[in-house]
């Protein structure tokens, strides 16, 4: 375990608490994300083309799909100091929300915001957090997860389809698909 800058160890105790929230709550992030991605194949079939004949695809896909499926809703915080927002001042103290989902599709921050574009350059999703220390502890892994499984799934398979509708999990703090019914062709 390396120091941080203050020269400070975290204890094992941290250590493996840190480890089980990577564990649990990218559950969450990862499992949404994937399917969010599946779903987007259905409904955009190029993109399967895509992911079997663009190699560089694999530098941008994994964050596009997990800006397009935003799984972390939004997180409340409490102004340590006024804020200046848009010509609105916010009290210290006060409570803020700020939607996750709302920022990835923002048109002024994304071309075609609602629309999958797995070679999206520049794409600074808000999906993990902002910088600082609120930042998705999880973010490199929940990255390489969804990578990997798109990478894998593109070379053994011909073609995915919706064979009906998808459900979406009941939550107001994570929010994703519950059940996504689809039929593979394999190679």
């Amino acid at each position: 375990r390396q120091p941080d800058k203050d020269g400070n160890v975290i204890s094992e105790e941290e250590f493996r608490n840190f480890f089980c929230l990577l564990v649990a709550a990218g559950n969450d992030t990862t499992r949404y994300s994937i399917a969010a991605g599946m779903q987007a194949m259905c409904h955009q079939p190029e993109l399967l083309e895509q992911m079997q004949t663009d190699p560089k695809v694999w530098e941008t896909a994994a964050d596009e799909i997990i800006r397009w499926a935003t799984p972390a809703l939004y997180f409340r915080r409490t102004l340590t100091q006024d804020y200046d927002a848009h010509g609105k001042t916010m009290k210290a103290g006060g409570k803020v929300l700020f939607w996750f989902a709302s920022a990835n599709r923002d048109e002024r921050a994304f071309d075609d915001p609602f629309r999958v574009n797995l070679a999206r350059m520049q794409n600074k999703h808000l999906s993990f957090g902002q910088q600082g220390p609120h930042v998705c502890l999880g973010m490199w892994l929940a990255r390489l997860e969804v990578r990997v499984l798109f990478q894998e799934l593109s070379k053994r398979i011909t073609s995915i389809e919706a064979t009906g509708p998808h459900q979406f999990l009941r939550s107001n703090f994570v929010g994703g698909i519950k059940s996504l019914p689809v039929r593979i062709t394999t190679k």
